[in-house]
């Protein structure tokens, strides 16, 4: 009698699993039928849909050379699936334009690793970067006020003197010892110095910061290479006990400087324009949020623009790179910068064709390679644009690098050609997109074309740079990840500038 109920149990088990599965299936097909009219590679099976081309393009580091493939293939937009997930691949500008103007019907996604860290918080959920609603627009409403483009000059009166100061104090005594300098550390400790200038105090130094950071950001963008019994395990793992540690350390001392200015704030009338913490305090402070969480999210924010900050360092890094592969570009850039002297921004935005650089720069390897936004329609109705009907609930997927890569919209879209930034040079605001565009485009835009142009020009102008980079491990940028990385060590050699140009400080 037991083996018979046993058996019995078995069978109903069985049947209940068997329709389980029926049931997905169905509900898979319902779901999917609903993308019919869009372009679409074969699945590699119904039920995993690509899930199997994608962990291989994944793992072998060509993502944006699979998603080119279906482009090519199949049009600018593309549907994909991956299990019970339905996404949409596109670069249609009338289909970006919808992605990033429209706040309410498409939303960032929760879960984007430099929002937290296994369990622990990083840059939070209500940041400048990370945020949405009423909130988010309050604290970018008064961060306008910082970041705008007529606040810049009060930025480089500030960051100019600090960036020669650094140069003189930490570079030179390195270039004068004739070593080979790894450029991504060297820019790291440069574009972490800037806001030890512009209100955040030295709660922790350039060095700890830049070395805490290589190691935060190795560990949010190393693949999961555990198994589940390694995950329940997790103790064990010592590297990442100690980044944990490293992010509740660099937390608990923003905090501390933050609570401290926030009380010496209640005795100022005024906020310095230089003064990024404080403009943070008062965006927060605007915000409904109680006052320990209003720290919190000032820590975030901090959090953040450190984070921020190493895209910029990539940025100039990825630019050398190009400039290796063209060596009269190189020249001439160095040319202008040598021949003007920076004295005010008047003077740094004369450099016409060190912007020049930058644009094609931001062109060929934008900070952000690629983006995901929710579709969910307000009303929860399928609607229409771009020439298709999405459902509620699409994922939409688009990468700058492939619109900025797009042969029919650039011309010789793979070479790194600066002239082509002429007064009369027009494109599509939505297929030029480093910054992003519309409510949601980078609020430091500016902030950072002009710590870029401090950077360069500063190298540039007083020293020769000339690469050193191993034979059998050359620097490239990698393009199987979100945002841009540099695989492998970007070795260079400083020396001061010759040709007669006196290295001024």
């Amino acid at each position: 009698m037991l083996y018979l109920e046993t058996f019995l149990l078995c069978i109903t088990v069985a049947t209940c699993a068997l329709i389980r599965f029926l049931l997905l299936l169905v509900l898979l097909y319902l779901k999917r039928k609903g993308f019919q009219s869009i372009p679409s590679a074969p699945v590699d099976s119904f039920y995993k849909g690509h899930v199997k081309t994608l962990k291989r393009a994944k793992a072998n580091n060509y993502i944006l050379d699979l998603f080119a493939e279906w482009q090519q293939r199949y049009g600018q937009t593309v549907a994909f699936f991956t299990w019970g997930r339905s996404l949409i691949l596109t670069s249609d500008p009338d289909i970006l334009k919808h992605i990033t103007t429209d706040l309410k019907n498409f939303r960032k996604l929760n879960r984007l690793p430099n929002r937290s860290f296994r369990g622990q918080r990083l840059a939070g959920w209500n940041s400048i970067l990370t945020g949405g609603g009423t909130n988010w627009a309050a604290k970018r409403k008064i961060m306008n006020q910082f970041f705008g483009k007529t606040n810049m000059d009060n930025i480089f009166s500030f960051c100019k003197p600090y960036l020669d100061s650094y140069l003189r104090k930490t570079l030179m005594p390195k270039v004068g010892q004739g070593k080979t300098l790894e450029l991504v550390e060297e820019l790291t400790l440069i574009f972490l110095s800037f806001p030890l200038c512009l209100g955040v105090e030295e709660v922790l130094t350039p060095e700890e910061t830049a070395r805490n950071l290589i190691q935060i950001l190795k560990m949010i963008s190393k693949p999961n290479e555990y198994n589940f019994l390694q995950k329940v395990f997790f103790a064990a793992d010592t590297e990442r006990i100690n980044t944990t540690k490293m992010i509740i350390d660099m937390r608990a001392k923003l905090w501390e400087h933050t609570a401290q200015r926030m009380e010496e704030l209640k005795h100022e009338d005024e906020i310095k324009p230089s003064d990024i913490l404080g403009h943070l305090i008062r965006a927060n402070e605007a915000c409904n949020f109680e006052r320990g969480e209003v720290i919190s999210c000032i820590v975030d924010d901090l959090m953040t623009l450190y984070l921020v900050l190493d895209n910029n360092v990539k940025q100039i890094a990825s630019m050398m790179l190009h400039l290796n592969k063209y060596p009269t570009v190189y020249a001439k850039l160095v040319k202008e910068v040598r021949c003007t002297e920076i004295t005010d921004l008047k003077s740094l935005t004369s450099l016409v064709y060190t912007e020049k650089v930058i644009l094609e720069s931001l062109r060929m390897s934008p900070a952000l390679l690629r983006g995901t936004r929710k579709f969910v329609s307000e009303d929860e109705k399928p609607q229409q644009f771009g020439g298709y009907r999405f459902p509620s609930g699409t994922h939409f997927t688009f990468s700058q690098y492939l619109i900025h890569h797009d042969n029919e919209i650039w011309e010789n879209a793979e070479m790194f050609n600066p002239d082509r930034w002429t007064p009369d040079f027009k494109t599509d605001p939505f297929t030029y997109i480093p910054f992003l565009v519309g409510p949601r485009a980078c609020l430091g835009k500016h902030f950072a074309m002009l710590t870029m142009k401090l950077v360069i020009t500063a190298l540039l102008r007083n020293f020769d740079i000339e690469e050193r980079f191993n034979e059998n491990a050359k620097p490239v940028i990698d393009r199987g990840r979100a945002l841009l990385r540099i695989k492998n060590r970007v070795n260079y050699h400083f020396s001061p500038a010759i040709q007669g140009q006196k290295i001024e400080f």
